[in-house]
């Protein structure tokens, strides 16, 4: 064990003081990069905020049409999907007079309306969340009543180009954002000269972010590379003991101001704990997440998935079944909901109480921070209720 030990810190010692790859990298990293510097690389609003502008032909950007042009004929060139009426050659030959982009117009991400070819082009963005069940279907179907007579171009941008997993949106083209960025690079080459150098800059800016994003940053991915195969045990050890995430940050500064929590267990995409007024009332009879440091019955944990906050009550497998059932039928009658399954007395978890909230940049430490906070708050108002079962329930149990 004591070897082991030493190997690990040399592991690091040689990863922190002989890695002239890592030293690259890091001046890689300290580049300067507008969407880097507001932190808003990984924010679809932004993100859709700068599509938008691109695609605008009245816009600043000086590429007038053309990134509206090629981005509309190469999603109908690569899509096996067709558009009656309407091909990527139909685009090239379009005069492109009378067009307005529209932002969130009834949500909608992005919106271009073509008056004077009757075409519309509706963009869903999505770069790291999911789509909500029916969401597709519902956009199409306000354009389709809106523009009668318009040819519609609904597209799902992701970046893979994934298929909705909505049947009821099969229609939709799937575009990628490694797509889109060809597209744009390819654009940018054959424009440059023409543009603004602040416009330049811009430009290279998010194309940069978009090879990030998608994987394509040569340079970056083979300095990553190297620096892994010689240094594969030190780094799988820093992830290992070192991985934080903001949102477990968020979680552990939240609930550690409030002095009103145990925290039982605390990773990068969850945190499990417990209101101290429920611990006096609560035995230690759980035998499901043995991950947590008290084998508590009942827990409460908030988990971070996709771009949502989840925040879960939940009632786990205990050692005395007839109690588990007990507890869960007392929390039905307390006016909280549980599913069929909850009340299978050997279930490993029944949950009794649900919320979700979706964050804007997930590694802004700010905003999870004040979606947790939410999330809490709302939690905060179930837990005199369930108190009041618990108090009840094992009251109860210990006089006998």
């Amino acid at each position: 064990m004591e070897a082991n030990h030493k190997r690990a810190f040399e592991a690091i010692d040689r990863f922190l003081a002989d890695n002239p790859e890592l030293e690259a990298l890091s001046a890689r990293l300290s580049e300067f990069n507008v969407f880097r510097a507001l932190k808003i690389e990984q924010v679809e609003i932004r993100h859709s905020n700068v599509l938008a502008w691109l695609l605008d032909p009245e816009e600043s950007h000086g590429l007038w049409e053309m990134a509206l042009r090629r981005i509309l004929s190469n999603i109908l060139l690569l899509s096996e999907k067709t558009i009656p009426g309407l091909s990527a050659g139909n685009v090239e030959l379009m005069d492109f007079t009378d067009i307005e982009v529209k932002r969130e117009w009834r949500n909608i991400d992005i919106l271009v309306v073509d008056r004077s070819n009757k075409v519309v082009l509706l963009f869903e963005n999505k770069i790291h969340s999911g789509e909500s069940k029916g969401q597709l279907l519902k956009y199409k179907g306000i354009v389709e009543n809106e523009f009668d007579g318009f040819k519609i171009v609904p597209v799902f941008l992701t970046l893979t180009g994934q298929e909705s997993g909505d049947a009821d949106a099969a229609d939709y083209i799937s575009y990628s954002h490694l797509q889109l960025l060809s597209v744009l690079e390819n654009l940018y080459v054959q424009r440059k000269s023409q543009l603004a150098q602040p416009v330049q800059m811009f430009i290279q800016h998010y194309l940069d972010i978009l090879r990030r994003l998608t994987m394509q940053d040569q340079e970056l991915m083979e300095l990553c590379k190297t620096i892994y195969r010689k240094h594969q045990s030190a780094i799988d050890m820093i992830v290992e003991y070192g991985k934080a995430s903001a949102f477990q940050q968020a979680m552990e500064d939240l609930l550690g101001k409030e002095a009103d929590f145990e925290i039982l267990e605390s990773r990068s995409y969850g945190v499990w704990f417990l209101p101290k007024s429920w611990s006096k009332w609560i035995p230690e009879n759980g035998i499901a997440f043995t991950h947590l440091k008290r084998r508590v019955s009942i827990i409460c944990w908030f988990a971070e998935h996709k771009g949502s906050v989840y925040s879960y009550f939940e009632v786990c497998k205990m050692n005395d079944p007839d109690l588990r059932l007990t507890v869960v039928k007392a929390l039905k009658v307390a006016g909280f909901k549980l599913t069929n399954k909850a009340f299978d007395k050997n279930a490993t978890y029944s949950r009794f109480y649900r919320n979700n909230a979706k964050i804007d940049g997930v590694s802004d430490y700010k905003n999870v921070y004040s979606v947790v906070e939410n999330l809490l708050e709302k939690a905060k108002e179930e837990f005199p209720k369930a108190e009041a079962v618990f108090r009840d329930v094992f009251k109860k149990k210990d006089k006998r």
